[in-house]
């Protein structure tokens, strides 16, 4: 008869040193852990507030007196338009904002007074979760020179 917990004829009690098989197996289950454990405590969340930054595509523009930005949130996306210098101008712009594919706010040369850094233009439309809002804007000097161009979209 074989005593319990004993190897035949070895003499020594059986451990987890003793045991080559068992030891590949318990590091790939730390590893296992280890990943799970990371997945959990990732920055990404199912479900609740999404904190991630919004990608905005720019499909055409220019980095030259303008540069643009754009908040998506739930309810409206807001396309702001920032001159880069510091002068206070006018400007005339011409804007079409889609949702979807459908103009849902357009201008054909709106006058904008004293638009500067601290003052810029700002279009800002309504949506729903997930909608997709473009839009192609141009704007100009008061004298019809274009100064900017720009096609974009939020998601």
């Amino acid at each position: 008869m074989i005593p319990s917990g004993r190897f035949m004829g070895s003499g020594r009690k059986q451990t987890y040193m003793n045991c080559p098989g068992r030891i590949p197996i318990l590091c790939l289950l730390a590893l296992l852990c280890a990943v799970a454990a990371g997945g959990c405590l990732s920055g990404e969340r199912a479900g609740g507030e999404d904190t991630a930054p919004v990608r905005v595509e720019i499909e055409k523009g220019d980095i030259g007196p303008f540069y643009e930005t754009a908040a998506a949130m739930d309810d409206r996306v807001v396309f702001t338009f920032v001159p880069t210098g510091a002068n206070v101008s006018a400007y005339l712009v011409t804007y079409e904002v889609k949702r979807e594919g459908s103009t849902v706010a357009a201008a054909d040369g709106k006058y904008y007074d004293g638009v500067s850094a601290s003052h810029p233009i700002v279009i800002a439309v309504g949506r729903s979760p997930g909608e997709v809002v473009s839009i192609a804007i141009s704007i100009k000097t008061p004298d019809g020179e274009v100064v900017y161009e720009s096609a974009s979209s939020v998601g």
